[in-house]
């Protein structure tokens, strides 16, 4: 018996000494207590989230869990209990995957799933990925097989779950340097919730793609064929298969100092008339089909609230960008975009009711500055100037125009204009210490409003830190619009975050916020103006 023991104990030991183990993990606290803002009447809002993330790795495997209590969430739909767990593997070019999981293919036509909290927004897979990439005789291989159950919570409306089950497989070969050849296929079983109904819905999509890196110019172009079965229900009596599809491209351009980028999108996922748009549509782009918005996205406070917001089912349009370098001191970009729906449609009903006719145009693939296709475009110039090491000034100017056409009465069609210029200065001092002032001014305009059709707003922020561990930041923002939804027109908040070392750090703010319309990769909610503290704790171990 002792000698079993023994071998026993010196067997382990050996075993012990094989393993490579390191334990990672991550904390986010987040605490906010205050009143959203109304025009009638102010509500509490409070909420509590936290989220605990752990990873385990054990040579080839890495097993992960995260812990999420929100109580309540700030956005979307809470948790109280394990969030994600899954358990990876990888080892000569291969990875797989088991339980929670995001996945995009190529650029999101087909399948582009991922986490936006800031927005309420999860499309988190339930399932089994593998992956596997390889090179030999200088080709590249890289596939991806994937199935799995997902359950999306819409971010708009909580109360709508909707839910599908998904496989799909994603792949990409370079048959010679230069050029890169891939597809994605994806199968969908889902159920869309109407009120009390729900439509069975069977979907499959298509895709095919081609990339092009030659020294200086680099290129791609990408098509999605999708077509949607639902079952026939009280809502839709009759089972249809309508088809859709879509197409990005782009191609860059960047040599010396100078760069140019022209993107290209037309997604016609959902080409229907207007009465028959709307979240509960079977035929509508799928929640993790979210493919390039072809806008600029800005850190800038104003323009952000100015947005567009994408239709993945019928939108048509291209973004240009480009910058100059003339020097290391000077950078110059310029950005514009434009975009709109694909056709205009008109009433061939002689009664009361509606019934819309697709007015045919051949240049459907273009957008249309026209009201009628409710139209977007920006216009925005930048330059960053690195006077001396220590001061950098960045100024830009920017022009945003949108209309929300109303078919059923064009004349109350919503157009919005917008012109602002950021400007911000930051300047080095003292070795450690650092300041850094921004203000933005812009001018608006509302066609349709009751009263005041133009009103100005201004924002300035101020902002000291001292490297590596505290930053000062003060905001202030007015505004002359006697209509805005909060009925305020001075906004004023503070925040303080320490940084105890590089990867634990504490921000504490109190104060007003506008609010206003949010936006990511085309996917955008309303947030409330809010006015109370908050609290954000960031932690990681490894």
């Amino acid at each position: 018996m002792k000698r079993v023991l023994f071998v026993l104990i010196i067997f382990s030991s050996s075993i012990y000494s094989q393993l490579n183990v390191k334990v990672a993990a991550n904390n986010l606290l987040r605490w906010g207590d205050g009143k959203e803002l109304g025009i009638s009447n102010n509500v509490n809002k409070k909420y509590f989230e936290e989220l605990a993330d752990v990873r385990l790795f054990v040579n080839d495997f890495t097993f992960g869990l995260r812990f999420e209590y929100d109580d309540p969430i700030e956005f979307g739909k809470g948790t109280k209990g394990i969030s994600r767990r899954f358990v990876e593997f990888k080892k000569d070019g291969f990875n797989v995957r088991a339980g929670h999981f995001y996945e995009l293919f190529d650029k999101g036509l087909t399948l582009n799933s991922f986490e936006n909290r800031g927005l309420g927004f999860n499309t988190q897979v339930d399932g089994i990925r593998l992956n596997y990439k390889t090179e030999f005789k200088k080709m590249k291989f890289n596939a991806t097989i994937l199935g799995g159950d997902l359950v999306y919570n819409n971010f708009l409306d909580t109360s709508v779950t909707e839910t599908y089950s998904i496989r799909g497989a994603n792949f990409s070969f370079t048959p010679i340097k230069y050029i890169k050849l891939g597809g994605s296929a994806l199968f969908s079983k889902g159920k869309i919730p109407a009120g009390n109904l729900v439509t069975n819905i069977t979907s499959e999509i298509y895709e095919a793609n081609l990339g092009l890196s030659y020294k200086w110019v680099d290129a791609f172009v990408s098509y999605a064929n999708k077509v949607t079965l639902s079952e026939s229900n009280i809502l839709f009596p009759v089972s249809l298969a309508p088809r859709g599809d879509g197409a990005y491209g782009y191609i860059s351009v960047a040599t010396g100092g100078i760069g140019v980028t022209l993107d290209y999108k037309n997604y016609r996922f959902n080409l229907t008339a207007p009465d028959s748009r709307g979240a509960s549509s079977p035929f509508k782009p799928l929640p993790f089909q979210v493919p390039p918005s072809c806008n600029k996205e800005y850190s800038s406070t104003l323009l952000t609230r100015n947005p567009h917001v994408v239709d993945f089912g019928d939108e048509v349009g291209f973004q240009i960008d480009a910058f100059y370098s003339p020097n290391d001191k000077l950078t110059i970009n310029a950005n514009a975009s434009l975009t709109s729906r694909h056709y205009d449609y008109s009433d061939v009903d002689s009664s009361a009711g509606y019934r819309f006719q697709r007015i045919e145009r051949s240049s459907n693939f273009i957008p249309s500055m026209r009201d009628a296709f409710s139209p977007y475009w920006e216009v925005y110039v930048e330059a960053e100037y690195y006077a001396t090491k220590k001061l950098k000034v960045k100024l830009g100017v920017g022009r945003q125009t949108s209309v929300i056409y109303n078919i059923y009465n064009p004349a109350s069609s919503e157009t919005i204009r917008a012109l602002t210029v950021p400007v911000e200065v930051k300047y080095d001092f003292m070795k450690k210490w650092s300041v850094k002032f921004l203000t933005e001014f812009q001018r608006s305009f509302n066609n349709i409003r009751a009263e005041q059709l133009n009103w100005v707003s201004q924002f300035t922020s101020i902002s000291v830190s001292k490297s590596p561990n505290l930053i000062l930041t003060g905001s202030f923002e007015f505004t002359d619009d006697k209509e805005d939804p909060s009925g305020k027109k001075f906004w004023g908040s503070g925040e303080v975050t320490y940084k105890f070392s590089s990867s634990n750090q504490l921000t504490f703010g109190y104060g007003s916020d506008r609010g206003g319309l949010k936006c990511t990769s085309g996917i955008c909610r309303y947030v409330k103006p809010f006015n109370g503290f908050k609290l954000t704790v960031i932690n990681n171990f490894n």
